[in-house]
């Protein structure tokens, strides 16, 4: 049985908001439940304001973040690294910067993109590549997940998603009871225009009850989160 007090969950994503649209109900149950919920954001997201200058829009959402966490109970810590640019970045000096990282936090678990970037984005797959680098080389231990496409949270509640040719490696995140803070979260970002614009309890319905994630490590074992925590910490 895990100790939650010791259990820690690392997010390494590539924009603010990526956390709060994506992931935002999973980091609010597990910070909820009492593990440490770390996100890393490597840009603040500064190309992300039509008409704004970048080092304006940079400040703006640095501060919808910030705001976007309490709502989740997260740690926010940035990368600074230029928005629309990672692709660019020296990645080796990015992988030791991401390996450094994850030692500090300690995580069993880490979550990110697929090499996909989900949406295709390129900050996202450099992300997305970088990390899973970080782990395979120097982290063989941790649970790397991958956010899961997102066309599969689009189903109602008591309905989990198959992914083809995935079925195994599928984990389900229930977030039925923490729809508010991602709402929250989300409303959070002002300036991308949420699609939420109620008050958060007028909207629940508009959220899926679940968040997907594929095992990108071999934790085959592994049949929901929890059971992630259980797995790495046996082998730390």
């Amino acid at each position: 049985m895990i100790n939650l007090k010791s259990s820690r969950m690392l997010a390494i994503l590539a924009h603010p908001d990526d956390e709060s649209f994506a992931i935002g109900g999973t980091l609010a149950k597990y910070a909820h439940q009492g593990i440490q919920v770390v996100l890393l954001t490597a840009t603040r997201g500064e190309a992300g304001i039509l008409g704004t200058k970048p080092e304006a829009a940079g400040a703006i959402r640095e501060l919808e973040l910030n705001r976007a966490a309490k709502h989740l109970g997260i740690e926010v810590y940035f990368l600074d690294y230029k928005d629309g640019e990672l692709a660019t970045v020296n990645p080796e000096k990015l992988l030791e910067l991401i390996a450094c990282w994850i030692d500090t936090v300690q995580p069993q678990v880490v979550l990110t993109f697929g090499p996909d970037g989900v949406s295709g984005h390129p900050d996202h797959v450099a992300v997305s590549k970088i990390v899973t680098q970080a782990v395979e080389k120097f982290f063989p231990n941790v649970c790397l997940l991958y956010i899961a496409p997102s066309e599969a949270t689009a189903l109602g509640c008591g309905v989990t998603a198959t992914i083809s040719g995935k079925e195994d490696k599928i984990i389900p995140v229930d977030i039925s009871d923490y729809k508010i803070q991602k709402i929250r979260a989300i409303q959070s970002h002002n300036s991308q225009h949420p699609p939420l614009e109620g008050k958060a309890e007028e909207e629940v319905d508009k959220v899926p009850c679940h968040e997907y994630f594929t095992i990108a490590q071999s934790m085959n074992n592994a049949r929901d989160l929890m059971d992630c925590f259980d797995i790495a910490e046996d082998r730390m």
